[in-house]
């Protein structure tokens, strides 16, 4: 779910691809302070082939050295088998294991041009303020149109910067000899049209990170806790929530905490949960530590039992001004259980329990039992016993079930605060009602 919140940058890129221009941009990358190594992408987008290029990025401030620069993706050499020329592994023949290609190795041929390419040489020079860099294929091959990285930056990092922001800018060396201009030329050294997006590397800064969380399969799941720990007042907050295997949906983003007064909304796109929070009246998240926001997933029948990794991508936290703050996203886990209860002894009774936390804001928590097969239905009703949101229908095995509720009616619609019913009724004949207070 990549929906980006930078206008300006998202026009530029729509426009130079819709009249087919070529794109050369930095993708913003972060570290954590105290790592001496950072690598930055440069990223190429192309609609028709490219010779080469050749591009100049001044670090502001002036504080990093260039360890190397590697080619990447299109430019790089093409994937094959290490197995010599047999084409079979562990036989140790010619060529096998020596990470070079050998003719007759199987490859990947990514150019179609029915022979095994090598990388594209890169060169660069690290002047006193600036690193020039130049990308080129002595024989003759060229980088396909497409879109991703074509080489990575390595800066090292002093142990004195920390918690900052550094602007990478693109600007052209006009006192050098020859003078080093920005140029991307297509295979007949014709020079294309190209826009040039400046990045930022960030290193250390404000920690955002996750916390709680977990469900059963086919539930809404347990609150999970981004919490960040940030030493200024923060302005606004975008990023992504991603799982491996996209088992979780979005359902709900509420602000607790220093983020309560934020209006936060969220989206599912291509797999992701984007979060957007700010204050339009001025407020700002204060400096502290812990949740300011919490996020209610609807997880997938589908999704498997245990440990399901999650991070926080795409991080983007502005201060006042909208100037943009260093930030590193966490990682975590969601541990997914079944529906029902991993248990020695089934129930010998139906029962409904009393919700937990009750009162409850924004999710609380419904346990019930199913002693035999049968029909189940458990619901909430408002106090003139209109069901507003059904939680669970459908044939029950024997077992103990979990259902949550998120203050939402059927519509998707957050319901007033105040008492609620909510209701267990089986086509065996059992029937229990219990009462549930929401706050706001």
């Amino acid at each position: 779910m990549r929906k980006s919140f930078l206008i300006i940058t998202s026009l530029i890129l729509i426009s130079s691809f819709a009249f087919g221009q070529t794109v050369v941009s930095v993708l913003g990358s972060s570290v954590d302070n105290g790592q001496p190594v950072a690598a930055v992408p440069v990223n190429l987008y192309n609609t028709e082939a490219v010779g080469g290029l050749q591009f100049s990025l001044k670090d502001v401030p002036n504080q990093f050295s260039v360890v190397a620069v590697q080619a990447a993706g299109r430019a790089a050499a093409e994937p094959f088998e290490d197995n010599g020329i047999d084409q079979l592994p562990n036989t140790s023949d010619f060529g096998e294991g020596d990470g070079l290609y050998t003719p007759g190795e199987l490859y990947t041929d990514v150019n179609n041009n029915g022979e095994w390419d090598g990388a594209f040489s890169v060169e660069f020079n690290d002047r006193d303020t600036t690193v020039s860099i130049l990308i080129f294929d002595a024989s003759g091959n060229s980088i396909i149109p497409g879109n991703g990285p074509i080489c990575t930056i390595l800066y090292s990092i002093p142990g004195t910067v920390s918690d900052e922001i550094i602007d990478l800018k693109f600007h052209e060396v006009l006192n050098g000899t020859p003078p080093f201009l920005l140029v991307v030329t297509d295979p007949d050294g014709l020079a294309l049209n190209t826009t040039w997006l400046n990045g930022f590397l960030t290193v250390g800064g404000i920690e955002v990170n996750i916390a709680g969380g977990g469900g059963s399969a086919n539930y809404l799941s347990a609150p999970v806790d981004i919490e960040m720990d940030n030493a200024v007042p923060v302005k606004g907050i975008q990023f992504n929530f991603v799982d491996t295997g996209d088992y979780l949906t979005l359902v709900d983003v509420v602000g607790v905490g220093r983020g309560a007064d934020f209006t936060f909304v969220g989206n599912e796109i291509n797999g992701q949960a984007m979060v957007l929070g700010v204050n339009l009246e001025g407020q700002v998240i204060a400096p502290g530590n812990g949740a300011f926001v919490q996020l209610i997933f609807q997880v997938s029948a589908d999704a498997p039992l245990g440990a399901i990794p999650v991070a926080i991508t795409q991080l983007i936290v502005a201060a006042q001004g909208g100037v943009a703050l260093p930030s590193n996203g966490g990682e975590g886990v969601f541990d997914v259980t079944t529906g029902v209860d991993d248990q020695t002894e089934l129930p010998t009774e139906f029962e409904l329990a009393q919700n937990y936390p009750n009162p409850f804001n924004p999710t609380t928590t419904i346990e019930y039992s199913v002693p035999a097969a049968s029909e189940v239905r458990v619901g909430i009703y408002n106090l003139l016993g209109q069901e507003i949101r059904t939680l669970a229908f459908g044939e029950h095995q024997p077992g103990f079930y979990t259902a949550m509720w998120d203050g939402l009616n059927s519509n998707g619609a957050r319901v007033e605060s105040g008492v609620y019913i909510y209701r267990m009724s089986s086509q065996a004949g059992f029937s229990a009602t219990k009462k549930l207070v929401l706050l706001k």
